[in-house]
């Protein structure tokens, strides 16, 4: 088997968890409150600076050429095309985009941004890959899973066809061959790592859902 094929039969109770997370089944349903989503779009615009620079660094150790087109790529979606559904959104809740990429993180989005950063420049390029693949995986997982069941009109329907999109699953394929192709060459140690990486990202987009859905922030400030 291939490691993304094990690594996701590894994830499988952690996939349960997000498909069933209130904020992704009334998404899918269009009854997701407009508050939860807004907070929500607010700090992925935040995760999503984080993860381009993630992307970056992946870019800059990736071994050959593909692999950096690869990466740069990503790098570009992440702040141009996701830049754009944020600001259709943020416009109907009358948020400047400009003011939400300025906004403060909140510590599920700290904590996510932080640990994928530290990855990046501490470990290898195997490990960082592993790292950014839940982000490709799970939404194309649960993009595509809402938009076979989920309700027609639906508000939330710009969200759904972007992760829904071919265009997606097949950056998420690319992404996997990265990831199958780095863990080929990589030892049992190295392996390991880039499982646990992989693991502990995965339970970070379930914070993350969770966190907008009950818009929680710092319980104490300065």
């Amino acid at each position: 088997m291939a490691f993304t094929d094990d690594v996701w039969a590894a994830a499988a109770k952690l996939r349960e968890a997000v498909h069933a997370h209130p904020f992704n089944t009334e998404l899918s349903a269009g009854t997701l409150s407009r508050e939860a989503f807004a907070h929500y779009m607010i700090q992925d615009s935040l995760y999503l600076q984080g993860y381009a620079r993630v992307l970056a660094l992946g870019a800059a150790k990736a071994p050959a050429a593909d692999e950096i087109l690869e990466f740069s790529k990503a790098a570009e979606v992440a702040i141009i095309v996701e830049r754009a559904l944020h600001a259709g959104y943020l416009e109907q809740f009358g948020i400047d985009p400009r003011a939400a990429e300025t906004a403060a993180a909140t510590p599920a989005c700290e904590a996510y941004v932080n640990f994928m950063l530290a990855t990046a420049v501490t470990d290898s390029f195997a490990v960082l890959a592993a790292a950014v693949l839940p982000c490709f995986w799970l939404y194309q997982d649960v993009g595509t899973t809402i938009a076979k069941q989920g309700e027609p009109k639906n508000f939330y329907q710009a969200w759904i066809d972007t992760y829904a999109d071919e265009n997606f699953a097949a950056a998420s394929e690319r992404m996997k061959a990265i990831v199958n192709a780095a863990a080929e060459a990589a030892g049992p140690a190295e392996r390991a790592r880039m499982q646990a990486a992989f693991l502990r990202c995965a339970q970070h987009e379930w914070l993350f859902w969770d966190s907008a859905y009950h818009q929680k922030d710092w319980p104490v400030r300065p």
